[in-house]
C-alpha cells in the first residue's frame, strides 16, 4: 500500500449528518475482508506485544472486537481499553488509560490502535507517555477542530467544541506527539471530515488513504493490513 502525502489539501467541513449513499459502499467490506482473511493471517508476525485497542464515540468493545481478535491471532496480545461505551469524556478515559499502562507495563512499551474518538484518545495518552508507548494507529479520527469536523459536534457545547480544538493547537506546538503514528484516512467518510483527519504537527507520522467508509473501517482488509505491518515495525 502506499503511503499518502499531505500537501495542498482542502480544508476540513463541518459534518451535518452522515451520508446514507457514502456508507452504503462500505457493505462491500465484509466480503472483501472474507476473501482476503486468509493472507492477512498466514503469517504470525507480533511477538506478543502489547497492544490496547480503543473504540469510537458511543461505541464500545465489542466494536473493536473483529480487529482484536485478528491482532492475537497474528502473535500480538491485543486487549481492550476495559472503559465501556465511549462517551465522549477524553480527557477522563486518557487519564484512566495512563494509570492503567503506568501499573500495568513493567518496563514493557505499549502500542494502541483507536477507531475514530478512540484514536484522539489513544493520541492523548501518547503525548502523555512517550516512553512508555511504542507507536500508535488510528483511522477516521479528527485531528483538526475538535468534535467541530464531526457528525457528533453538535452534542459538544460551542464552548466546549472550542477550548478542544483550542487545547488540541496549543498542545501540538508545546508538546508534539513523538511517538510512530500510522494514520489511515479516507476520502468516503460521512462522520468525519477527511482533512481533519491529516496530521501536520507530529513528530513521526505517516498517513494512509484506504477507499471504506467510516463505519466500515474496522472491517476493511486495507486497514488490517496496515495496522499490522505499523505494529510489526514498532513493537518491542
Amino acid at each position: 500500500m502506499r503511503e499518502y502525502q499531505i500537501g495542498n489539501d482542502p480544508m476540513p467541513e463541518e459534518v451535518q449528518r452522515p451520508s446514507i449513499l457514502k456508507e452504503v459502499r462500505g457493505v462491500k467490506e465484509p466480503l472483501r475482508l472474507l476473501l482476503n482473511y486468509r493472507s492477512l493471517t498466514k503469517r504470525k508476525i507480533g511477538n506478543g506485544h502489547r497492544v490496547i485497542v480503543i473504540p469510537g464515540w458511543k461505541a464500545d468493545e465489542n466494536a473493536m472486537l473483529p480487529i482484536k481478535s485478528y491482532l492475537n491471532k497474528i502473535g500480538f496480545s491485543a486487549e481492550d481499553w476495559g472503559l465501556g461505551t465511549n462517551n465522549g469524556a477524553i480527557e477522563a478515559y486518557r487519564d484512566e488509560l495512563v494509570k492503567r499502562i503506568r501499573q500495568t507495563a513493567q518496563g514493557e512499551s505499549i502500542s494502541l490502535v483507536g477507531w475514530s474518538l478512540g484514536g484522539v484518545v489513544a493520541r492523548e495518552v501518547a503525548r502523555k507517555l512517550p516512553k512508555q508507548i511504542a507507536s500508535v494507529v488510528t483511522y477516521g479520527t479528527p485531528v483538526i477542530g475538535g468534535p467541530k469536523f464531526t457528525i457528533g459536534g453538535k452534542y459538544w457545547d460551542a464552548s466546549e467544541t472550542k477550548r478542544l480544538n483550542n487545547l488540541a493547537k496549543a498542545l501540538d506546538i508545546i508538546n508534539p506527539i513523538q511517538v510512530p503514528l500510522a494514520v489511515i484516512f479516507t476520502k468516503n467518510d460521512s462522520v468525519v471530515s477527511w482533512p481533519a483527519c491529516l496530521d501536520y504537527n507530529s513528530l513521526d507520522v505517516k498517513h494512509f488513504e484506504v477507499s471504506s467508509t467510516h463505519l466500515s473501517l474496522g472491517v476493511d482488509p486495507q486497514v488490517w493490513r496496515i495496522v499490522a505491518e505499523h505494529l510489526e515495525q514498532y513493537q518491542q
